[in-house]
C-alpha cells in the first residue's frame, strides 16, 4: 500500500509576469522578469486516484518602472528607471486526480484555490486569492515521485489604492512547475 502522506519540494518558472504592463501619464510599468517560485509541498493521498496537495511557494515579484517628466522649453525631460522586487508567498490547495493507475507514469489534473501573502508595499491593493487549474504527469522512480505540471492561475481583482503608482497585477498567469516528493 502506498504512503498516505508525502512531502517534497516544488519549484518552477512563470511564463507571465506578476504585473500588467501599463502606461499612465508619465509612468510606464512592466514586469521585468518572471523570476522563479520554490517551496515545500505536502500531499495527502486518497482512494480512487484522488489526493489533496498544499504548497507554500516563495515567488519574488519584479517590476520595472520608467518615469519621463514632461519637457519644457527651459528644462529638458528627465527619465528615471526603477526596479522593484516585492516579496510574495503563494499557497495553492489543490485537489488532484490521477487518470491511469499504472505503476510508473500517471497523467493528472488538478484544481483548487490559491492564496497570496505579499510584503507591506503590496498588501493594500494586490489580489489575495485566486483559482488554479493544472495538468501534468507523475513519474514514479523508486520512492521518489517527479511531477512536471503546467498551471493556469486566475487571480481576483486588485483593490484600488489612491495615490499608488504601482502597476495592477496580471490576473491571468501561467507557470511550469516541477514537484519532487517522497
Amino acid at each position: 500500500m502506498a504512503q498516505p502522506v508525502s512531502f517534497g519540494i516544488r519549484g518552477g518558472v512563470p511564463f507571465t509576469g506578476a504585473f500588467s504592463d501599463t502606461s499612465v501619464s508619465e509612468i510606464t510599468s512592466y514586469s521585468s522578469s518572471n523570476s522563479y517560485l520554490v517551496g515545500p509541498m505536502v500531499e495527502v493521498h486518497l482512494p480512487l486516484g484522488f489526493s489533496i496537495e498544499g504548497d507554500g511557494l516563495y515567488h519574488p515579484l519584479n517590476l520595472s518602472q520608467t518615469t519621463v517628466t514632461g519637457a519644457t522649453p527651459a528644462n529638458p525631460s528627465v527619465t528615471i528607471h526603477q526596479r522593484f522586487t516585492f516579496q510574495s508567498w503563494e499557497f495553492p490547495v489543490l485537489v488532484k486526480y490521477r487518470f491511469l493507475h499504472t505503476p510508473i507514469v500517471k497523467p493528472l489534473v488538478e484544481a483548487g484555490p490559491t492564496f497570496r501573502a505579499t510584503g507591506q508595499a503590496l498588501s493594500g491593493n494586490f489580489s489575495k486569492a485566486g483559482f488554479v487549474l493544472g495538468g501534468g504527469v507523475e513519474v514514479k522512480m523508486g520512492h521518489i515521485r517527479v511531477e512536471p505540471e503546467l498551471r493556469y492561475i486566475r487571480w481576483g481583482s486588485d483593490s484600488a489604492v489612491s495615490g499608488a503608482n504601482l502597476a495592477p497585477s496580471n490576473v491571468n498567469q501561467a507557470e511550469l512547475t516541477l514537484g519532487l516528493s517522497f
